[in-house]
């Protein structure tokens, strides 16, 4: 395990784990390399089987150490907000909800054929090809193995998931609509995912 997770804290199914890790795909990859954390921040998405792919620069040198049977943790970072003390019935202390996902996982080199697919659905992921014939999906074949070239690419095959989702779960129902409310009149995207997150939570009795 590589995050503490109290049993009230824990995911509630694997269906909100798979729809954090593709809402909040920018991931942080990190090896070992003499006791020390190699870190690489990079998008990583699941293709049509739910193996979590992506690459790095063949320049940086993380991809050394991202050989077949490399072993990684990649960190998904999802919706996260402060929480005063004040929102409760009874004031407490302050802290701050979230909901993250850990995944362990080896290493599997992608190249060739299949490097070139999995370029493909990271562009038909981030970058629809709006420009049609002009835009990246129709580069020359040239530009294509030039850019392969430049890239170290890989699948993630999972050992192992921690996720986290805090959302209050320590608190009473009213406490808890008590938070949801406020965040409901915060100008902040993470407060309102955090607050629909809380509501979930709420309406499965957990």
């Amino acid at each position: 395990m590589t995050l503490y997770v109290p049993d009230h804290f824990a995911a509630p199914d694997r269906d909100a784990i798979a729809q954090l890790i593709a809402q909040h795909p920018f991931a942080t990859l990190i090896s070992v390399a003499d006791s020390a954390p190699v870190i690489t921040h990079l998008p990583l998405v699941a293709d049509a089987s739910g193996t979590l792919v992506g690459h790095v620069a063949r320049a940086n040198p993380h991809a050394a150490l991202l050989g077949q049977s490399a072993a990684v943790t990649a960190i998904f970072h999802g919706p996260h907000v402060y929480v005063s003390p004040t929102w409760y019935e009874q004031p407490s202390v302050p802290t701050w909800n979230y909901a993250t996902v850990h995944v362990q996982a080896k290493v599997r080199v992608i190249e060739g054929e299949a490097a070139q697919a999995m370029l493909d659905h990271l562009l038909d992921t981030f970058d629809p090809d709006p420009l049609g014939e002009q835009g990246t999906r129709h580069m020359r074949r040239d530009e294509r193995a030039g850019m392969l070239a430049q890239i170290h690419c890989f699948a993630l095959d999972m050992q192992g998931v921690d996720a986290k989702f805090k959302l209050s779960q320590n608190k009473s129902p009213a406490d808890r609509l008590r938070v949801v409310s406020a965040l409901g009149q915060q100008d902040h995207p993470d407060a309102d995912a955090i607050a629909s997150l809380m509501m979930n939570t709420l309406m499965q009795g957990r």
